[in-house]
């Protein structure tokens, strides 16, 4: 039976919070409908206080797919091997045995003789001239290839799927500004502190006094990144989106050289869209 820590997305104190309110398995998530595991839920949040936020029914329904999804990978795996039953067990079992059907045994051919070859198929006879003419000529210009020489033929499938569409594009949008923004303008402020201060040190430059004002951009930065950017969730997941994690990230998850949150956060501002970097799906912020 499949545990519920395997459908994607249930992780952290919302797994807790699943197995606290009695949902441990896959079938019981599957079985039961949206309202019931959202009242579920709702009654171990209030009797034992487990920190979470509460899903949304939209979440719920997509945990149910994805649980589908891994009970049906269960049932197309491999059967277990062919065994002898004896005959004495059918009969304890109360089966007939004359009634059990008999499999015919088809024995290897023996190695040095070849398989017979396999009979020609006969000609088909050359088309009548009324047939050929019945017949839709195809034209000269039409070309068909088949899909393994089409080339990025998954990028261009890619393209085509905008994902789902987010509530709070208008939020993830200021968030991902946030997170790009605020380091680069603190690189850029602890830069020109270093310089200024290399200029007065060595050359004797004097600079007003108003250039410490610049330290200021390091708390404010913070406070921006921690009260909105830190603020984005995954609407599938419900992760924050760019805050970074030390754990192990989506096989489809976006990486760039300053790391996956920074991909995400730069693909949400500029292209209006992005892949969570945990469970691997992709959101559109524009309709």
């Amino acid at each position: 039976m499949a545990e519920i820590s395997e459908v994607p997305g249930i992780t952290g104190s919302t797994l807790e919070l699943f197995r606290l309110a009695g949902l441990k398995t896959v079938d019981s998530l599957v079985s039961l409908s949206v309202e019931e595991i959202l009242g579920m839920l709702d009654e171990a949040n209030t009797g034992n206080e487990v920190p979470g936020r509460r899903p949304s029914q939209d979440l719920v329904r997509a945990w149910q797919n994805a649980g589908r999804s891994v009970m049906r990978k269960r049932a197309e795996a491999e059967a277990p091997a062919a065994k002898i039953v004896p005959e004495e067990n059918l009969r304890a079992a109360g089966i007939d045995v004359s009634s059990v059907p008999v499999a015919k045994m088809v024995e290897p051919p023996p190695e040095g003789n070849p398989a017979p070859a396999a009979k020609e198929a006969p000609a088909k006879p050359a088309p009548t001239a009324k047939q050929a003419k019945a017949a839709p000529q195809r034209p000269s210009w039409v070309k068909f290839r088949q899909l393994d020489a089409v080339k990025n033929s998954k990028v261009q499938g890619e393209r085509r799927n905008r994902g789902m569409s987010h509530p709070g594009a208008g939020h993830v949008r200021l968030a991902a500004a946030v997170t790009i923004i605020a380091p680069m303008m603190s690189a850029l402020t602890a830069i020109a502190l270093f310089a200024v201060l290399v200029m007065d040190r060595f050359y004797g430059w004097e600079f007003p006094w108003t250039i410490a004002l610049l330290l200021l951009v390091f708390p404010v930065s913070l406070i921006l990144y921690l009260s909105i950017g830190a603020k984005a969730r995954c609407r599938l997941c419900g992760q924050k989106l760019f805050v970074p994690r030390r754990c192990r990230k989506h096989e489809r998850a976006l990486r760039s050289i300053f790391g996956h949150t920074f991909a995400v956060a730069r693909n949400a501002m500029v292209f209006g869209s992005y892949r969570c970097m945990l469970c691997g799906v992709k959101t559109r912020l524009t309709d």
